[in-house]
């Protein structure tokens, strides 16, 4: 099956890349994602095709949308009308966030400036390995605030199999997790917008319009 790119898989990355602290190479990584976890709005949208078999299911692309304002996350992960989620700890709003390919803490390359959506940014590569292939990103960070614009992922997909034990502790039925990578790869794009740029959902699971077309041009690496 194919994995949804989000914040989990990614943010595991920087967790697990080492427990020092970040190389100097990833310094301007960190800085960037530590001011974006500041923000009281966050906007994360998701692009990523959808693999050969999942057309073939009938199923169409959809951006994805990650709207964390303060501590409540609206999201359309799930459905394609928004769910409102709070977010109760530090490390929920950071997974909504969809800030994974920022936390990414050693083997980050400069890779010079080029502009996108009008903003100049500052262009860095990275990759780590979880122990099931090399995961590659490629981060643009706007040099005027220093917050994350756009990101590219590249990751193994895996397959998910879910184990059930009927026989787990005190004779209630338990399951375990069980994943294997299958051979191909994910491919996302991932754009942020921050502050008053960040609206709630409107009627009917709507994306403010502003903010929607901003996110497009990221998406696209628009000049």
């Amino acid at each position: 099956m194919k994995t949804v790119i989000g914040p989990f898989a990614l943010a595991m990355l920087g967790l697990t890349a080492g427990n020092a602290a970040a190389d100097g190479g990833c310094a301007a990584v960190a800085k960037a994602a530590q001011a974006a976890l500041a923000q009281p709005r966050i906007h994360a949208a998701i692009d990523s095709p959808l693999d050969p078999e999942a057309v073939k299911m009938g199923m169409k692309p959809m951006l994805m949308h990650s709207i964390v304002i303060d501590r409540v996350q609206y999201s359309n992960a799930i459905r394609a009308g928004f769910s409102k989620t709070p977010l109760d700890s530090p490390e929920m709003r950071m997974l909504a966030s969809d800030l994974g390919p920022f936390l990414v803490e050693q083997g980050c390359k400069a890779a010079g400036s080029e502009r996108v959506a009008g903003r100049e940014a500052q262009v860095l590569t990275a990759s780590g390995d979880l122990g099931r292939g090399e995961i590659r990103f490629k981060l643009w960070i706007d040099k005027a605030s220093g917050l994350p614009l756009r990101a590219t992922s590249d990751e193994p997909d895996v397959d998910v199999e879910v184990l059930l034990d009927a026989a787990s502790r005190k004779g209630k039925p338990g399951s375990a997790v069980k994943t294997a990578p299958n051979g191909k790869r994910v491919l996302a794009t991932h754009a942020y917008l921050f502050g008053d740029a960040v609206k709630p959902p409107g009627a009917k699971g709507a994306v403010d319009s502003a903010a929607l077309a901003a996110l497009q041009a990221l998406l696209k690496g628009t000049p």
